[in-house]
């Protein structure tokens, strides 16, 4: 399976994957509760957070975009808001609504410092998401793209760290190498969050 670096011509194609895939994702569905303003608003979001992810991580797809992987690199696993406004973040507030930011922006700062506390300023690597079209579930592209990442991981003998709002997700993780090694909620919404990283292993 060809697995290349996301290309600026086919944001909006991957955006539109990780929208399908994310579309009831505990988190999202926080994020944008009604469901019609969600249809239409999320694929907005996800290209914002793909363009960060390019700018200042790496984006993976398969050829056709139906599976899509996202990182940060170790030493900048989390960004400031001025770095969200260089890649083109400034709409956020927009997008999901004024009065919903601050929800939003709470939980984004929570899931940061907790990823800072667990990690206790070790170097990693940041799955900041995974997503295969829910059409080409069982493809084996989340692995294609899973092995891409942990390649070079293992190479730089760094870990792997994510987070998952859905409890399914952890027994999926734990096959491809993952411990889980915290749980908590979410501020506000009480929303579990389950932590979970991937040791380096050798290539």
């Amino acid at each position: 399976m060809n697995i290349a670096p996301l290309k600026q011509s086919d944001r909006n194609k991957a955006a539109a994957t990780v929208a399908r895939a994310f579309f009831h994702y505990p988190s999202i569905t926080a994020y944008f509760p009604d469901e019609k303003k969600r249809a239409t608003k999320l694929p907005r979001y996800m290209a914002h957070v793909l363009q960060s992810a390019m700018q200042y991580g790496e984006v993976l797809v398969t050829e056709d975009c139906a599976g899509v992987l996202f990182w940060l690199p170790p030493g900048h696993t989390r960004l400031t808001n001025w770095e969200y406004v260089k890649s083109g973040f400034l709409s956020a507030p927009l997008i999901v609504g004024l009065r919903h930011y601050a929800f939003v922006d709470a939980s984004e700062t929570f899931l940061a410092e907790l990823q800072e506390k667990l990690l206790l300023g070790r170097p990693h690597y940041y799955l900041w998401g995974i997503t295969v079209d829910p059409a080409r579930q069982k493809s084996g592209s989340g692995s294609a793209l899973l092995g891409k990442l942990f390649s070079m991981a293992d190479q730089e003998r760094m870990p792997v760290y994510l987070e998952t709002h859905r409890f399914e997700n952890v027994g999926y993780y734990e096959k491809h190498g993952f411990q889980l090694i915290h749980t908590d909620k979410m501020p506000v919404d009480e929303l579990p969050v389950w932590c979970m990283l991937r040791e380096p292993q050798q290539p």
